[in-house]
């Protein structure tokens, strides 16, 4: 999610209604979701909030192309349960591919659950995108999580920038001295950029952490959430509902 809020920080800041809603009420929504897609059970369910999610996203005008790459790391391993449960977990065979069988049970098995990998990982897309760090920590401090976690996400989100930015330099520097200008020695600039990279930013950290401390930093979230509006209530009323709807229509197919 901190790579989410990252790329898509001054969307986050806009002035778009889903950027507007108030955190508190997103995540008890977006929670809610996430809870129904894991005990949903049922092809439908997931399905629905998948589409909802994606039809959110264009009405919200959210800069979907560049969140695609966030869904691709939920999507291989979407990919990879897929195969898998195919292969290996039984049922009638349907094809060989050299010397495994592919069973026609598991490949439904492997595309319902793939199915709600994506609809979870588009859920947490939503919320990232249009909540920024620092009001989605100050929620967490509303609904009483642990200030040592708040503290966590906060220095984790810090050091991104950290990694992101020596990454970037230290691989220009790389390039202009030909570092990568063939493939033997893009894979010995590669081992040498992991290695000073980790250096570097643990470095870098403690010195921060130092100065931090030095200015009474501590896990207390700065500033408070305003009373929720007019549009809060609208939205959080229309999240009620639709996760009211979504049960029902889990207990109706499981019936």
């Amino acid at each position: 999610m901190t790579a989410i809020s990252r790329n898509s920080d001054g969307y986050a800041w806009g002035d778009s209604f889903l950027s507007r809603i108030d955190p508190r009420v997103k995540i008890a929504g977006f929670a809610g979701l996430l809870l129904v897609n894991l005990l949903g059970g049922s092809y439908l369910v997931s399905g629905v909030i998948a589409v909802a999610m994606a039809l959110l996203m264009i009405a919200g005008r959210i800069p979907y192309r560049r969140q695609l790459l966030m869904i691709s790391f939920p999507a291989s391993f979407a990919i990879f349960t897929i195969i898998s449960q195919t292969v290996f977990m039984g049922g009638e065979v349907f094809a060989s591919l050299g010397p495994f069988d592919l069973h026609l049970q598991g490949l439904f098995n492997g595309l319902f659950i793939s199915l709600r990998i994506i609809a979870g990982g588009l859920i947490v897309v939503v919320l990232g995108v249009t909540t920024p760090i620092n009001r989605l920590c100050q929620a967490l401090r509303w609904f009483k999580a642990p200030a040592t976690f708040i503290e966590i996400t906060q220095l984790t989100y810090r050091y991104l920038f950290d990694i992101h930015g020596e990454f970037s330099r230290m691989r220009d520097a790389q390039q202009v001295r030909l570092g990568w200008s063939s493939a033997r020695a893009g894979l010995a600039s590669s081992r040498l950029l992991g290695g000073s990279l980790f250096l570097r930013v643990y470095d870098r950290g403690l010195r921060s952490s130092e100065a931090m401390r030095c200015r009474g930093s501590g896990p207390v979230v700065n500033g408070a959430l305003p009373r929720p509006g007019k549009l809060d209530i609208l939205a959080g009323s229309g999240a009620a509902i639709f996760i009211s709807a979504l049960v029902m229509l889990a207990v109706g197919v499981a019936a």
